[in-house]
């Protein structure tokens, strides 16, 4: 059984990076993930980034406070708009524990750590289909 001081929230939100970022769309995006690859250990956060032509999928997992609160920060960070939480579960492991944050800007090169058939590969596969048609699907 898990104590409610187990439980873990994994969150997915789409957005969209904001136009007058589009000349520079390759450094906020190495920014955003040096943050969250400096920030994400010390709060316990995993998860991974996907970014193609200006939209981005991110799954965060964490702790529910933590992961609350980093929603908040990342809501009023002006480099993308149109911020929409897609889908937020109380889970009991973690689908992507070794990563601070994994960036993924092709989905069609999957890291080979990801593809061994496992809920991460599946997660990524949603997110892609939710980067294309912004549904996370089944």
């Amino acid at each position: 059984m898990v104590t409610s001081d187990q439980r873990l929230h994994r969150v997915v939100y789409t957005s969209r990076l904001c136009e007058d970022q589009a000349d520079v769309e390759d450094q906020v995006v190495a920014r955003i993930v040096d943050s969250a690859r400096r920030n994400n250990p010390r709060r316990g956060v995993t998860g991974v980034l996907v970014h193609g032509k200006g939209a981005f999928a991110q799954v965060l997992e964490g702790r529910p406070l933590v992961v609350r609160g980093l929603l908040t920060v990342i809501q009023r960070d002006t480099r993308h708009t149109d911020m929409r939480v897609v889908k937020v579960d109380v889970v009991e492991d973690r689908i992507f524990p070794s990563w601070s944050m994994a960036l993924l800007r092709d989905l069609d090169e999957v890291p080979a750590e990801f593809a061994a058939g496992n809920a991460s590969l599946l997660m990524l596969m949603r997110l892609r289909t939710l980067l294309h048609t912004g549904e996370l699907g089944a």
